[in-house]
Formats: structure tokens, C-alpha cells, sequence
């Protein structure tokens, strides 16, 4: 689970970092966005989470795993891009996002060839 966070963290990062950077605030404040936001994107993980709770393995290579959260991410930012998700819609692009990692779980990618070394059960 915690490679699909860093998947998803990685690309949920640059936007962040470009407003933090942009923004004239304090160092504390900053530290204090950047505690918030650490906690804030683990929300959305939760889905998948829930999906481990009935069961469900995603048994693949941790690469993958980033690139399942890169992706999510991606997605998550594409639809606010083309405002189909907007910040008025409130907690929904959270329960969006959860429901796509729950729905990953129930992926099936444990074919032969998704195995690229080393096999990990998060």
C-alpha cells in the first residue's frame, strides 16, 4: 500500500510544491502545508485499504504499484483540468479517487510478465 502512496504523493507533489513556491509565506507555514498535505493525500489510499479489509491482494511488483498511483493521480488532476471535477464539489474528488485505488485491487494483474522481480503484497 505504501508504494501506491508514494505513487500517488509523487504526482500530487509538483502542484503543491509550485504553489508553496509561489506563495509568500513563513517557513512554519510552509511546514505546516506540507504536514497537512501528507495527510490529506493518504485519504484517498484509505479505498484501497477498505479493499484489503474484504480480501483483496494486488500482488504485483512495487513499479507497478508507483505507476498505478502516478496514474490515479494523473486521472485525479486531468479531470479537475478539463473541470469535470471542480473545488466546489467538496469531498466527492476524495471519494473519486478512494474508489479508484478500491477498484484497483480488484485488478487482475498478476499475469505472468507483470512480475519484474520481486513480488510484494501491499
Amino acid at each position: 500500500m505504501h508504494y501506491l502512496y508514494l505513487g500517488f504523493l509523487l504526482a500530487q507533489s509538483f502542484s503543491v510544491a509550485q504553489v508553496i513556491y509561489n506563495a509568500n509565506i513563513p517557513i512554519l507555514t510552509v511546514l505546516f502545508s506540507v504536514i497537512v498535505f501528507l495527510i490529506w493525500s493518504f485519504f484517498p489510499i484509505l479505498g484501497y485499504a477498505l479493499a484489503r479489509a474484504f480480501g483483496k491482494k494486488l500482488v504485483v511488483n512495487k513499479y507497478v504499484l508507483i505507476t498505478l498511483g502516478l496514474s490515479i493521480s494523473l486521472l485525479e488532476q486531468l479531470l479537475y483540468h478539463l473541470d469535470i471535477l471542480t473545488s466546489k464539489d467538496g469531498y466527492l474528488t476524495i471519494l473519486l479517487t478512494a474508489a479508484m485505488f478500491f477498484a484497483i485491487a480488484f485488478l487482475p494483474l498478476n499475469r505472468k510478465g507483470m512480475h519484474l522481480g520481486q513480488q510484494n503484497e501491499t
